[in-house]
């Protein structure tokens, strides 16, 4: 089978995935000497795509688990360090990957003003894949396509929220990000709008969160194997501080609800959190 024919569906399903976003701290720093641990775990699954005119199509199914844990540390006042590991397994179509380290994301977020409950900050990472071509020829389609992610991400943040009553026991807070995250590996480069709102409750240790992200394409892939695409989801989710701010749980649900070149995928989640100081 020629090989842009066969990379092109698997790409639509696979797009989707690498969207996702895990949990994370959002645009406010770790105080000085705080380490955040958020253990994620998420089941993604996707059997349809939107084509090139938006429309939703059937398509090969693919799912992956992955495990990916997510550092912060503060590192100075005024400065939180980045480090994102991500270990999956993925299968397509009879063909499947076993579990394995595939990517790392690093960087650090830093304070550019802060005011009460107010945060406006700049964050640089950069995305390394780990299984690479020097592991081997590529057992699969989805293998190669995962291996072109290496990308810088430029983000700009701001977040707010403010107290619901005079004891502060019921609180709420709302994250508003974009990013342009340049492409090294011939995919297209993207632009990033993503929001976030919470509420918390019964003394800040009920959380109702929800997200939703928005990925653009620059429209500068480097291969017709590589569409351009756009897409969104949306992300609900319900977190309870077993021990307040040292250790929580959380559960949610992503959902795809709009793209163009891509894949609609379903991931639930759930993340475990731990803060050491």
């Amino acid at each position: 089978m020629p090989i842009k024919k066969r990379l092109f569906k698997p790409f639509l399903v696979i797009l989707s995935l690498l969207l996702n976003s895990h949990s994370y701290a959002a645009a406010w720093l770790q105080p000085k000497g705080t380490l955040l641990t958020i253990l994620n775990n998420q089941a993604y699954n996707s059997c349809s795509f939107w084509n090139a005119q938006g429309q939703l199509q059937k398509g090969p199914c693919f799912f992956q688990y992955s495990l990916a844990p997510y550092f912060e540390y503060g590192a100075l006042d005024k400065l939180t360090l980045i480090l994102n590991p991500d270990f999956d397994t993925f299968n397509q179509s009879g063909e499947a990957v076993p579990f394995g380290f595939e990517n790392i994301f690093f960087g650090g977020r830093y304070s550019l003003w802060k005011k009460d409950w107010s945060q406006f900050s700049l964050q640089l990472g950069y995305n390394q894949p780990i299984r690479t071509s020097l592991f081997g020829d590529s057992p699969t389609s989805v293998y190669a396509i995962i291996n072109r992610m290496r990308y810088l991400d430029a983000r700009l943040l701001y977040g707010t929220g403010g107290a619901l009553d005079k004891l502060k026991s019921k609180t709420w807070y709302a994250d508003a990000e974009f990013a342009y995250q340049p492409s090294f590996s011939g995919a297209a480069d993207e632009f990033r709008f993503n929001f976030m709102l919470g509420l918390k409750t019964l003394s800040e240790r009920l959380v109702f969160e929800v997200q939703e992200w928005n990925a653009v394409s620059a429209r500068n892939a480097d291969s017709p194997s590589l569409p351009n695409y756009n897409i969104a989801t949306v992300m609900g989710d319900i977190m309870y501080w077993v021990i307040p701010e040292i250790f929580s749980i959380q559960f949610g649900i992503q959902q795809d609800f709009y793209g163009v070149n891509i894949g609609r995928g379903t991931a639930p989640f759930i993340s475990l959190w731990w803060r050491f100081s």
